[in-house]
């Protein structure tokens, strides 16, 4: 799949954002390149540690490994990178594929800061830096509690939403994998096997598994499963109090009562009917 982006609009954006919530943002495609951030500039500390091939490596390698985490993921997490610096990143989402990811960077808690400053000094000790700019360089990114870091794992959400439905995100063509999400997306209810795949687009499965670890970041026989769970949360939240596990499993292709419970669970982390009955005592 290949994405695209309104770049001087979504700069526009990141900078928005930026003003309100005094985080560096930056977007990636979906094959990891970078397509913007804002501001422009990289913190100094990032600057000394990509002064170094060592560390410039290491900074593409570590962005890459978090854009495969959160597509495998398909949701917002924290982490640190290789330098211990705090980050958060999302997927940002189209129809069933991954059109790229928003990442809000370089951030330090405010809880136990000195720890954190003192693991990013030994973190890159190995770029052989001076000890005494890499102190200075650190303590110059901006600390931010937990609370709000954990906050911005929610934002992160919302941005990814908003580029979707203000059409600054796109795929530059409607290509095989955008029809293959279609098309299980309107055919749910009925046998959806790999053979099944294959034959409506004329492609091998060889081929199918590879375009569907590519676009949606799992085998599809998994992704056509969260598909269905996914299908299954929503008529539960539509229709709660007003129907059953066993007809909401079969309108999303699993007539075995007993099978879609399994699934559900392994899913969503609780049985259909807690969940359908966690829907009720909210309203």
């Amino acid at each position: 799949m290949i994405s695209s982006f309104e770049k001087n609009r979504l700069t526009e954006v990141l900078k928005d954002f930026y003003t309100v919530v005094g985080i560096r943002i930056s977007v990636f495609d979906d094959k990891f390149n970078i397509v913007t951030e804002y501001p422009s500039e990289l913190p100094e500390i990032c600057k000394l540690i990509r002064s170094t091939e060592a560390g410039a490596k290491a900074c593409r390698t570590c962005d890459n490994e978090a854009c495969k985490r959160a597509k495998k993921l398909r949701q917002p997490h924290v982490y640190t990178c290789h330098a211990g610096i705090t980050e958060a990143i999302t997927p940002i989402r189209l129809g069933g594929g991954v059109v790229g990811y928003a990442i809000f960077a370089h951030m330090m808690p405010s809880e136990d800061y000195e720890t954190a400053v003192t693991e990013v000094c030994h973190r890159t000790a190995q770029y052989a830096l001076d000890g005494d700019e890499v102190l200075k360089a650190v303590k110059k990114v901006k600390k931010h509690s937990r609370e709000k870091i954990l906050s911005s794992v929610k934002l992160l959400d919302a941005i990814a939403a908003y580029l979707q439905i203000s059409n600054l995100a796109s795929w530059k063509n409607d290509d095989i994998s955008r029809q293959i999400d279609l098309f299980i997306e309107n055919n749910l209810k009925e046998r959806l096997d790999s053979d099944t795949i294959c034959r409506q687009f004329f492609v091998s499965r060889t081929k199918l598994y590879q375009i569907s670890m590519d676009s949606f970041g799992m085998g599809i026989g998994q992704y056509v499963t969260f598909k269905r769970i996914e299908k299954a949360k929503n008529l539960f939240k539509e229709k709660a109090g007003n129907t059953t596990v066993t007809a909401v499993a079969r309108a999303v292709g699993v007539d075995d009562h007993n099978y879609f419970c399994k699934l559900f669970r392994k899913s969503v982390g609780v049985s259909p009917g807690k969940y359908m009955a966690d829907l009720l005592k909210k309203k």
